[in-house]
């Protein structure tokens, strides 16, 4: 039987496999097949702790440009 993961494990994987995608040259082809292309071999290169604690950090720097973004727009409808 292979290496069993938790959902936490599970999840951290498919968002470091998804933020992998969109920022590649196929982020205009995304579907099931590419993703699982880029999913696969995530397994060989992150351990399953590595791979929490990089998703984390991924989430992490999103939520800041998410912030930023808002707060630009803000300052641009008070202007306007």
């Amino acid at each position: 039987m292979g290496n069993l993961y938790n959902f936490k494990q599970v999840e951290s994987f498919a968002l470091i496999g998804l933020h992998n995608l969109l920022n590649s040259a196929n982020k205009d082809n995304i579907n099931l097949t590419t993703f699982k292309m880029f999913l696969e071999p995530l397994e060989k290169l992150h351990s399953k702790e590595y791979a929490v604690n990089y998703a984390n950090t991924l989430l992490e720097e999103e939520n800041k440009k998410d912030k930023k973004l808002k707060e630009k727009n803000k300052n641009n409808d008070i202007q306007e």
